[in-house]
C-alpha cells in the first residue's frame, strides 16, 4: 500500500481510515501487507500496526490542508527495495489526489512483472474541490497533466461509487480498467456503549433538545463554518436546538468564536458512537467529499442524515429516503433541510432506519475485502498469463 499517511498509535489524528481498515483487514485473511507513508504528526520511520509493516518516507507537509508532498527519491528508492527484497505482488496506490499516487507513472516500465492499482476518491478540479482557488486550480492543472499519466500508467483504477467512473473515462481510462468498490463498517464494533442520557447529560443537554450532530476534522473543505452559520441562524429560531461539532483540525481556534449555549465543541473523541447515538440527526455540508466513514457511521445506528451532493454521497445518501441531500454552499437549503427533519422526527427515523438497512446490505467490510482480493487475483494471473507468453515468443524467436 502506497498511501500519504497511516495511522500511527503515536498520532490522534486518524486520517485515511480507509487505506487503514483495508489494510488490517487484509492481514487478517492471512495477506502479508507493507505500507509505505508519509512521515507526520511524529510518526515514527517504521513500526507494525496490527500486523501490517508501516514504513515512513519524509514529506514535505502542509498541516492546513492535511497535504504532503513526498520525498521522491526517497519513496521510489523505499518501494523498489521492497520489492525486491519481499514477495509483492501488487503495489496498491491509494488517493489520487496526493503525489504519493504519482510515482505510479515513474515506476510502471521498473516493475513491468507486478500489477500497479490506484483507488480514486474523487478527481481534483472535475468533481472534487478544496473551496480555496489556488488549491483548486493547482488541483486542475495537476488533474489535466500528471494525474492522466497516472491513471494510463496503472493496470487498474477503483472509485468508490458509481458516480466516479465517468470521470476515469473521461481522462481516457478504458472501462474495463475501471471498476467500484465502496468502503465498509464493522457494526459489531461500531456501537454505542452508553446510554444517550449520560452523553447528554455530560454536554449538559435536556431530554427535550434536539441534537445536529457534526463528526470530521475541522477544515476548509468539510464546510464546517457554514455549518456554524447555519447554527447560528436557527439557535435564534428555537431555544430548544443543540449542535455537537465533533473533531478537531486547523480551524479549530479560528471557529472557536462560535461556541455558546448551542453550538458545542466536543474535540477530538474516541466515542463517536456514543454521540451519534445521542443526536437526533447528523449532518456533513462537505464543499467535497469521496465515500464518508462518518456517513456509514451515523447510518449505522440508524440516524438520517443530511449531507451534501458531492463527490459519491449521492450514492449512498438516497434524497428523502435516507436522507436528504442538499447543494455544497447552500445555507438556505441546508437550513431548511434540518427544521424539516426536527419538525418530523417520524420522517427522520424513518430514513434512518432506510439508511441502516442500505449500509448493512451494500457496505460491509466482508464484502468490501473479498472484491479487493478478487481483483488482487484477477490481476496477478493476468500479468502471469502475459508474462509468460512474453517468455515463450522469446524462445520461439
Amino acid at each position: 500500500m502506497v498511501c500519504s499517511y497511516f495511522h500511527s498509535r503515536n498520532a490522534r489524528i486518524k486520517l485515511r481510515p480507509d487505506v487503514f481498515e483495508v489494510s488490517t483487514r487484509l492481514v487478517k485473511r492471512g495477506h502479508k501487507v507493507v505500507a509505505l507513508a508519509s512521515e507526520a504528526f511524529g510518526a515514527p520511520s517504521h513500526e507494525f500496526i496490527e500486523g501490517v509493516e508501516v514504513h515512513r518516507f519524509p514529506s514535505l507537509s502542509f498541516p492546513g490542508i492535511f497535504y504532503f508532498v513526498p520525498s521522491f527519491p526517497n519513496l521510489l528508492s523505499k518501494i523498489l527495495k521492497i520489492c525486491d527484497e519481499q514477495d509483492i505482488q501488487i503495489v496498491h496506490f491509494w488517493n489520487y489526489e496526493y503525489l504519493t499516487s504519482a510515482v505510479a507513472f515513474f515506476l510502471k516500465r521498473r516493475l513491468n512483472s507486478i500489477p500497479l492499482v490506484l483507488t480514486v476518491i474523487g478527481y481534483p478540479g472535475l468533481n472534487w474541490r478544496y473551496g480555496i482557488k489556488i488549491i483548486d486550480t493547482v488541483g486542475l492543472a495537476y488533474t489535466y497533466t500528471l494525474g492522466r499519466a497516472v491513471l494510463r500508467a496503472v493496470d487498474h483504477v477503483v472509485v468508490l461509487g458509481p458516480n466516479l467512473v465517468r470521470y476515469a473515462e473521461w481522462m481516457g481510462v478504458d472501462d474495463y480498467k475501471v471498476s467500484t468498490c465502496p468502503l465498509g463498517i464493522d457494526l459489531k464494533t461500531f456501537r454505542a456503549t452508553r446510554p444517550p442520557e449520560d452523553v447528554r447529560n455530560e454536554f449538559g443537554i435536556s431530554p427535550s433538545d434536539k441534537v445536529i450532530i457534526f463528526v470530521g476534522r475541522l477544515e476548509h473543505v468539510k464546510g464546517i463554518a457554514r455549518l456554524l452559520k447555519v447554527a447560528n441562524s436557527l439557535s435564534n429560531r428555537f431555544q430548544n436546538l443543540k449542535f455537537l461539532i465533533v473533531g478537531d483540525g486547523p480551524l479549530r481556534s479560528k471557529l472557536s468564536k462560535y461556541s455558546n449555549p448551542h453550538i458545542i465543541f466536543t474535540g477530538w473523541r474516541n466515542d463517536v458512537a456514543d454521540l451519534i447515538n445521542a443526536s437526533d440527526i447528523f449532518v456533513l455540508p462537505s464543499i467535497s467529499e469521496g465515500l464518508p466513514m462518518s456517513i456509514l457511521e451515523a447510518y449505522a445506528l440508524a440516524k438520517p442524515v443530511i449531507a451534501t451532493n458531492v463527490g459519491v454521497i449521492s450514492d449512498l445518501v438516497i434524497n428523502s429516503e435516507t436522507g436528504l441531500l442538499v447543494s455544497p454552499e447552500n445555507d438556505k437549503r441546508l437550513e431548511e433541510g434540518i427544521v424539516h427533519l426536527m419538525q418530523n422526527p417520524g420522517i427522520a427515523h424513518e430514513m434512518g432506519v432506510a439508511g441502516q438497512m442500505n449500509v448493512v446490505a451494500n457496505y460491509n467490510w466482508d464484502s468490501v475485502i473479498e472484491s479487493y482480493e478478487r481483483l488482487y487475483v484477477a490481476l496477478t494471473r493476468s500479468r502471469s498469463q502475459a508474462h509468460n507468453e512474453r517468455f515463450r515468443q522469446t524462445e520461439i524467436s
